[in-house]
Parts: C-alpha cells; sequence; structure tokens
C-alpha cells in the first residue's frame, strides 16, 4: 500500500481515503499459479502425531464397525429394533468424524525467490502485505499434503510397549495376591480398584504393539512412503474386518451341518472360516491399491500395514474383552498379541502383497488396475450431474470435463512417483530420513542408491513369486495358528498329560508359535529389504 504518486503502474483494485484526504489504492495479492515441478517442502518432524491421529481412526473405526454396521444388521435379521436404532446412531456418530479426521489436506506455498526487478512489499490476500529485505518475486501456489511418514524411532515405541507391560504386571500383583488369599469379597474389591487404571491401560495396550510393528516394518524396508498412503493402507484393513467379521458371524456358521457338536463347528470356523474369509478380504484390500504397487517390495510393504490395520481392530476387541479378568488377563493378552499374532496377520497379509507385487512386475495388471479407477471416479461425477450435482464446481452439469484416458493410454503412459517433502528437526533444523536411522543395521552398497538395494547377511527368505500361492500359504498359516492352538490341550490330555499337563504343553506350544512368526518376519523382512525397490 503506498501513495498514488509512488504507485508506477499497478493495476487498480480498490482506492480508499485516508483522514487527511489522501488517496491509496491497494494492490492486488498475486494469482495463485500451478505449482513448480520438483520443487521441495519441508515439515515439521512430529512422530507421534501419527499415532494419536490413528488411534483415534481405529476407535471410530470400532466405534462404526462393530457398533454401527453390526447392529445395523443384527438387528433386523434378530427383529430388535433397538438395536438397529443403536447402530444407525453409532454409524451416523462415527462416519462424519472420520471423514473430518482424513480429509484431504491442502498446503498454501508462499515463495519469494530473490530477484533485482523484483519487490520489497508483497500484498497478501487475507490483508496486510509481506516485507523482504531484499527485493522478491512473489509466487503463490495450492499443493496437495503429500509429507512423507513420519514415524518414532523403535526405541521408543517398543520402550512404550515395554512400559505398558510393566504396569499390567504391576497392577496383576494385588489381584493375584488377593486371589491367593482365597477371599472372594477381597478379590472383587481388589478388581474394582484395578478396573479403572487397567481399561485406561487397556486403551493404551491395544494400539501400541501394532504401531510399534507399523514403525519397525517402515523403517527396516525403507521405502519412503507419503503419509496419506501409509494411513489408507492402515484404514483398508480395517475396513476388510467387516465382511470377515460377517461371514465368521453369520454366513459361516448357518452353512454348517446342526448335527456338528459346538467344538467341531468352533475348530471348523477357526481353520476355514476365519482364515479363508479374513485372507481374501484383506488381499482384495491390498488389490485396491494395484496402482501404485510397481514391484514385490511395495506389495509387501503394502500388504504388511493392511495385516496391521486388520490387527488394530481385531486387537481392541480382545484387549477389551482380556479386562474382564482384570490387568492379569490384559498384561497376558497384550504381550500374546502384541509379539505373536499382530506380526502374524502382517506376515501373511505381506506374502499375499508380495505376489501380488510379482505380478504387478510381470504384467501390466497395476494399470489395468489404475484405468478401472479412473473410469469408476468418471462414470460417477457423470451421474452425479446428470441428476443435476454440480460435482466439479464449473458451473455447469455437463459431467466430467477432463482428458477422458483410453486404456492404451495408461498402458502407455510412464510410471511416475516423486516425494518432494522432507522432515525437518523442529530444534535443529537438519533434514531427517525417516527411513534410515541408527537403530537398523544397514548396510549400504556403495555402487547403488541407498533405496535401490541394501545387502543383507544372515539366513534370508523370500515368499514365493505366484500370487495365488502366496495366498494359499497365509491362508495354511492362519489356519495352522488357529487350530493348532485350538487342539493343542485336547491332544495333550488324549495323551495322557492331564489338565495340568496339559497347561503346560498349551503354553509351551504357544511360546514355540510365537517364536516361529518372529522368525519368519526377521527373515522374510531381510529378504525383501534387499530385493530392489
Amino acid at each position: 500500500m503506498g501513495d498514488l504518486s509512488s504507485i508506477g503502474d499497478f493495476i487498480l483494485s480498490r482506492i480508499i481515503t485516508d483522514s487527511n484526504g489522501r488517496k491509496f489504492r491497494l494492490q492486488d495479492p498475486v494469482p495463485l499459479t500451478p505449482a513448480p515441478e520438483r520443487i521441495s517442502l519441508a515439515t515439521e518432524s512430529k512422530p507421534w502425531k501419527n499415532y494419536w491421529r490413528m488411534l483415534g481412526t481405529v476407535l471410530l473405526a470400532f466405534i462404526l464397525i462393530d457398533l454401527g454396521i453390526v447392529l445395523l444388521i443384527f438387528g433386523p435379521l434378530e427383529g430388535e429394533w433397538i438395536l438397529t436404532f443403536l447402530g444407525a446412531f453409532c454409524s451416523f456418530l462415527a462416519l462424519p468424524f472420520l471423514i473430518l479426521l482424513h480429509r484431504p489436506k491442502m498446503v498454501h506455498v508462499r515463495l519469494a525467490t530473490p530477484d533485482p526487478n523484483g519487490r520489497n512489499y508483497h500484498p497478501l490476500p487475507e490483508g496486510g502485505s509481506l516485507f523482504t529485505t531484499q527485493k522478491t518475486v512473489f509466487q503463490r501456489f495450492i499443493t496437495r499434503d503429500d509429507s512423507v511418514l513420519d514415524l518414532p524411532p523403535l526405541r521408543q515405541v517398543w520402550g512404550v510397549f515395554a512400559v505398558v507391560l510393566l504396569l499390567g504386571v504391576i497392577f496383576s500383583i494385588p489381584l493375584l495376591l488377593s486371589v491367593l488369599a482365597g477371599s472372594d469379597d477381597l478379590v472383587f474389591g481388589v478388581y474394582l480398584l484395578s478396573f479403572i487404571p487397567v481399561l485406561i491401560l487397556a486403551i493404551a495396550a491395544f494400539s501400541i504393539p501394532v504401531f510399534a510393528w507399523w514403525a519397525t516394518s517402515s523403517k527396516y524396508i525403507g521405502l519412503p512412503t507419503r503419509r496419506r498412503d501409509g494411513e489408507a493402507w492402515l484404514i483398508a484393513g480395517m475396513a476388510s474386518a467387516l465382511p470377515a467379521l460377517i461371514i465368521n458371524s453369520w454366513i459361516f456358521p448357518a452353512l454348517l451341518p446342526s448335527f456338528l457338536s459346538e467344538s467341531a463347528q468352533m475348530f471348523l470356523l477357526l481353520t476355514i472360516s476365519a482364515p479363508f474369509g479374513e485372507e481374501i478380504f484383506k488381499m482384495i484390500a491390498v488389490c485396491l491399491f494395484l496402482p501404485s504397487i510397481k514391484n514385490a517390495r511395495k506389495g509387501f510393504q503394502i500388504g504388511f500395514t493392511v495385516g496391521l490395520g486388520f490387527a488394530l481392530i481385531e486387537n481392541l476387541t480382545y484387549i477389551l474383552n482380556s479386562t474382564i479378568f482384570g490387568a492379569i488377563g490384559l498384561t497376558i493378552t497384550t504381550l500374546v498379541r502384541g509379539i505373536g499374532s499382530i506380526p502374524g496377520h502382517a506376515l501373511w497379509t505381506g506374502v499375499t502383497g508380495f505376489g501380488i507385487g510379482c505380478l504387478a512386475e510381470k504384467t501390466d495388471i497395476d494399470k489395468r488396475m489404475l484405468w478401472i479407477l479412473r473410469r469408476l471416479s468418471v462414470v460417477t461425477v457423470d451421474f452425479a450431474e446428470n441428476i443435476g450435482f454440480d460435482v466439479d464446481g464449473d458451473g455447469d452439469k455437463s459431467g466430467y470435463d477432463d482428458k477422458r484416458e483410453s486404456l492404451d493410454e495408461v498402458l502407455a503412459s510412464e510410471d511416475k512417483e516423486y516425494f518432494p517433502w522432507k522432515l525437518i528437526n523442529q530444534n535443529t533444523g537438519d533434514i531427517i530420513d525417516p527411513y534410515f536411522d541408527t537403530e537398523v543395521d544397514d548396510k549400504v552398497s556403495s555402487s547403488q542408491n541407498k533405496y535401490d538395494m541394501i545387502e543383507e547377511s544372515g539366513i534370508r527368505i523370500l515368499p514365493p513369486s505366484s500370487a495365488l500361492i502366496c495366498l494359499c500359504l497365509a491362508i495354511f498359516g492362519h489356519a495352522f495358528w488357529n487350530g493348532s492352538s485350538y487342539l493343542i490341550i485336547d491332544v495333550a490330555e488324549l495323551i495322557g498329560f492331564g489338565s495340568t499337563g496339559a497347561g503346560i504343553v498349551n503354553f509351551g506350544w504357544l511360546i514355540f508359535l510365537i517364536c516361529s512368526v518372529l522368525f519368519l518376519v526377521a527373515v522374510i523382512l531381510k529378504g525383501v529389504r534387499s530385493l530392489p525397490s
């Protein structure tokens, strides 16, 4: 803003007069322009912010799925309209907050570049102006928030997991002592006193191990990942729990013959319904991201994360149920699921994703899926505008206005993926690499970029390159875990171990299963991260 005599040839947008009768004119802000190509943007590193976002997401997803949609289905089937109303209420309560939490984020960037032909003052659209000590050329553009996935150091997340377990043990001691004392009143009193702390601990416990495995896999695989992509993979895994739950709860039990015993029905549910239903729907969730799966390494990363998203929903159910038994049940459930079941879900879906990634490398299925998704978007916009909604906000209702790419054009297009965002330490201003740090012993070949090839020593295992065989392996691993865990006590008692001996055998078998899963996770992760990215 300045006196008319010194304005020069700027375009007038508005003239104002001050109390002394002097006239001034306000310069229009620089108009928005397209974002420059391959510009690097920085954001402060706030790794625990992602944890709180996903914690809120899984709680809302649990309300939407388990208390909303499930009751909407169960209520009419059972003729319980109160449950139907409760399901509708929970669905409408959670859905808007989920959309608000994960709405697309845009960033308004203002760029002042030194230029002797520029100016020192630049008007801003919200009022006022930007002053630069040297002459600059000013640009404004809007770009999508493609911040890289920023997760805490491994020591922190696994340290929090250890603290949660330690607190669970501490809360378990008074309850255990009261049980040994043999007084029911004392046991009940101790349980009531510890219920609130145990419930708070449960809310922290259900998500920490999943988040720890997410951080471990992301840093171990070492593929640059957008935050919105990583969160989308987790959410897809959560969503896949709904159809799996419907199959396990209603469809499969209805198909079982009525003459089977309750034990036989449960065994079939654990070894057929759960493995097939859960692994197939998790595979479908992975396939939704086929356009971004270019190789086996990326496929494994997406599959592993989808499996963790499924485990988030399932883990919350198990943890809440375990609070019935106080801190003892909570601690045992957190330990078993945190180091066994959760990486098991992630591993099985990761293997499936690996096979899908191999398929994408050998075929053009990823681009065909991209074309299908784009066609669905075009058809959706055309339909919405034909019935009277101006979806694209261009003032007319003529349908989809951008270029309609043919399948041949999509197949001929080049793959482009660029991550212009960088993380900076908010205290030092240094650039942070979120995928390689001193906590993971990386041995990077000097002849290769660290994102292209990592040398590994020791045992390495790679899943088969067939997508169908990988899916079968995932189903078999899931079924073996469930079935053997269910039968081990009966087998031990049948052999003649007795109830105490059967309990010891059951505990030993659980340790064997957990160790086997952890071993497979370690060696397969080594094999996968040695592949080209």
